[in-house]
């Protein structure tokens, strides 16, 4: 007698293949698009240790002795060692796929086409674990939402660490949430948070969110047992606590140790000196308010204001009712709370997860004695989370207006609230393609021009353009280009250019000093002290290019006057 399959067989089959498509989707947009994409001075740093870093692998199997010996090691993560291995080891493997065996992208885009594929493995997650608990539409929009938002757009393809520490602690969350009490399922959680751990040093945090959350739902489970004749002295009882949270307390820094080669030589050593390193981080600018910000940091609020002021006001407005909204499935789990921690719905907990995250992803670096550069960089975490939320109320959006218009198919309702919350986002794509993602903001600040009228950054990273770059080579050939107001970080990024075939080889010349260039690219940077200066001393030089968004200007190249 053969079993027919169960609905619940069938409906898990269709989440994955849907949560497939979704993946697929996103990354063939994101690779389609990355060969236009700027490079950020930090591309320099993370490419080479992947790619070094796969190397090392290779080393591993040909030669396990001499690649397994400290001078071994030493060598191989020479290059980048203050930050753990895990997204590097990504870049180096996409590298080697992508560029050294199918050969379809340059050097840096093969490193990172990583990220990339860890936005892919994001956008799985999103839809499988929201899927069932919220229903298809907030499922589906989440990932809308996210690929909408230019900035993280931007980020979702260059080598380095935020994106993909953000991946990791969206999927150890996700793990978080459906593991329950099951054992093997705590386990991988816990593995799968060791490897966070690897990837960014922001990881640890997302295990506190989880833990209010295994609090909150157990705390009548909390109490003290009075003394009694059996028991002479009273003893505070304690729920029994998921072997998730345990397992991430536990078998999380063990995968930490286990995957970071750099660290086995010599592991007390060289952990205290990648937390030192990180202790007393070199200092990065931001320009907030009209002010250059380093010690003292930035205020709390500018954290905010990025946030909020980097995305689109639809975004802003839906996330803010999903936030309303979990807020309620977080007192309802407050109020349902029992010893085991077992009563509340998934619906509820991933609501209240995802406020959670959210909160401490952006209060974190808002709240903490940290440096705050980079506008939204250092809490790409939150955006995920945001999505969700922003999702949520979304849905919750087009459900009242089919009630207000019950005529109306479902169909359309869901088309232009989708559309009305991710159309933003999506021409703010389009107006800033070609790496400039990063000087969009939302309508609350007013676009960039009312961001720059605020004193807020223009643009940041160093980015090296590649429409920068060709109109160099057209302009310039076979002069002297001097770029102020951070020349050495052109030095490195454009040498990618040159390599994968962008630049000519024969064209012009980078030169290390103002007064001997005959051309000079002012980017418009405003945390740089001689920024002002510069304009300034620029102000009479004959412009021959430049590129603007909304009326800004982010790069000018000027001609010394003849």
């Amino acid at each position: 007698m053969t079993t027919r399959p169960s609905l619940t067989s069938h409906s898990e089959a269709f989440h994955t293949v849907v949560a497939g498509a979704v993946a697929a989707i996103v990354v063939v947009i994101h690779l389609v698009c990355l060969p236009s994409q700027a490079i950020t001075d930090d591309d320099d740093f993370y490419a080479p240790a992947g790619i070094r870093a796969a190397d090392w692998l290779a080393e591993v199997l040909t030669s396990p002795t001499a690649a397994l010996s400290k001078t071994g090691i030493d060598a191989a993560f020479a290059i980048n060692h203050e930050h753990p291995p895990l997204a590097k080891f990504v870049f180096g493997l996409s590298h080697w796929l992508w560029h050294d065996v199918v050969g379809v992208l340059g050097s840096l885009d093969g490193a990172r086409a990583g990220t990339v594929l860890l936005v892919g493995l994001l956008a799985w997650w999103m839809v499988r674990w929201l899927w069932r608990p919220l229903g298809p539409l907030p499922a589906l929009a989440s990932v809308a939402v996210l690929i909408s938002l230019p900035r993280f757009f931007l980020h979702s393809e260059v080598a380095t660490l935020d994106v993909p520490v953000a991946v990791m602690i969206f999927v150890v969350t996700a793990l978080f949430e459906r593991a329950r009490d099951r054992t093997a399922a705590g386990v991988i959680v816990g593995v799968v948070f060791g490897l966070a751990l690897a990837t960014k040093l922001n990881a640890p945090f997302a295990l506190l969110p989880c833990a209010l959350l295994v609090l909150l739902e157990r705390w009548r489970g909390f109490g003290l047992q009075r003394a009694s004749s059996t028991s002479p002295t009273a003893s505070l009882l304690i729920p029994p606590l998921p072997t998730s949270l345990l397992a991430m307390l536990v078998v999380g820094p063990l995968v930490f140790v286990a995957v970071w080669p750099w660290l086995w030589p010599d592991p007390v050593a060289r952990l205290g000196g990648y937390v030192a390193f990180h202790l007393k981080h070199y200092p990065i600018f931001l320009f907030f308010d009209g002010e250059i910000w380093e010690r003292p940091f930035a205020p709390g609020r500018a954290s905010l204001v990025m946030a909020a002021g980097t995305v689109p006001v639809m975004v802003v407005a839906t996330a803010a009712v999903g936030a309303a909204t979990a807020l309620k499935a977080l007192w309802r789990i407050v109020v349902g709370a029992s010893a085991d921690g077992m009563s509340a719905p998934s619906r509820d907990r991933i609501l209240a997860l995802s406020l959670l995250q959210a909160v401490m992803a952006l209060g974190l670096v808002a709240t903490a004695d940290v440096p705050r550069y980079g506008g939204e960089k250092l809490f790409m975490p939150f955006f995920p989370f945001l999505a969700v939320l922003s999702a949520v109320g979304l849905a919750g959006l087009a459900s009242s207006l089919q009630r207000l218009m019950p005529r109306l198919p479902r169909a359309v309702v869901v088309v232009v609230v989708v559309s009305a919350v991710v159309a933003p986002g999506l021409k703010g794509i389009v107006d800033t393609f070609g790496g400039f993602g990063l000087s969009y903001y939302g309508e609350l600040v007013g676009g960039l021009r009312g961001a720059v009228a605020r004193g807020h950054e223009r643009t940041y990273y160093d980015l090296a353009d590649k429409e920068l770059a060709r109109t160099l080579d057209v302009v310039a050939a076979g002069e002297r280009v001097h770029v102020e107001p951070n020349h050495k970080e052109y030095l490195r990024t454009w040498r990618w250019l040159r390599k994968d075939g962008v630049l000519r080889r024969d064209g012009f010349v980078i030169e290390g000093q103002l007064e001997r260039a005959g051309v000079v690219v002012l980017t418009h940077e405003r945390r740089w002290l001689g920024y002002p200066a510069l304009r300034e001393r620029l102000r009479g030089w004959p412009v021959i290019a430049e590129h603007r968004v909304d009326g800004v200007p982010l790069w000018t190249i000027s001609r010394r006057p003849r």
